[in-house]
């Protein structure tokens, strides 16, 4: 799997989930603005995470655990435990992924890369990729659907704490426009925090094939 498309797997079709119902603009540009206002409070965040996968039939197909960061306004830190281990590094010019399995790093331009993940959208409030999103909100939680002709199909929901900071995110939910939902769950959430920078640089491993998509 590359990176691209572990994107649409890491972070719905769960009830909480709004599907491409029409809401008027004016409502819509409100939400937006409700959701990047959260997002202005969020500087740093760590968290260890579980992840469920599941297929069209809503059978469970995959569980992960790991590790992720992310230092706004570019910054990703993204881990997952064996034995299902890979590494994705956003270090804010590219997209490093790395799976330990195949040997292989492939890496991506990460401003191509964000137009093609709206999980990259919480890393940059001004990216012009929030144009092909419309955002609808439901008390704590934010949905944003693809317009027609966005460059990706995903759709994604993130739901924030009901108790703490307003930027206190809670649960990732995101829908691959294929039938794949995956729910990740943040645990030991820690919100702005000062973070090693060495986290977002990623290392070249010895003896492991390149494949570079830039």
């Amino acid at each position: 799997m590359n990176a691209l498309k572990l994107l649409a797997a890491v972070g719905v079709t769960v009830t909480t989930l709004v599907t491409a119902t029409w809401f008027p603009a004016e409502a819509g540009e409100a939400d937006r603005q409700a959701l990047l206002q959260r997002l202005e409070g969020l500087t740093t965040l760590e968290a260890d995470f579980s992840q469920q996968v599941t297929d069209i039939n809503g059978e469970l197909v995959q569980q992960l655990h790991g590790r992720m960061a992310i230092a706004r306004p570019n910054l990703l830190y993204w881990q997952t435990d064996a034995p299902d281990e890979t590494l994705m590094v956003a270090d804010g010019q590219n997209l490093w992924y790395y799976n330990p399995f195949v040997e292989q790093v492939t890496v991506y331009n990460q401003s191509e890369a964000v137009a093609q993940s709206p999980l990259l959208l919480l890393l940059d409030g001004d990216s012009q990729a929030w144009r092909d999103y419309d955002v609808k909100s439901e008390a704590n939680s934010f949905s944003l659907q693809p317009k027609a002709g966005a460059a990706s199909a995903q759709s994604l929901q993130l739901v924030f704490a009901e108790q703490g900071a307003p930027a206190q995110l809670q649960r990732i939910i995101l829908d691959d426009g294929q039938g794949q939902i995956s729910t990740i769950d943040l645990e030991q959430v820690h919100l702005n925090k000062a973070l090693d920078g060495k986290l977002f640089k990623f290392d070249m491993p010895e003896g492991i094939d390149l494949d570079d998509q830039r």
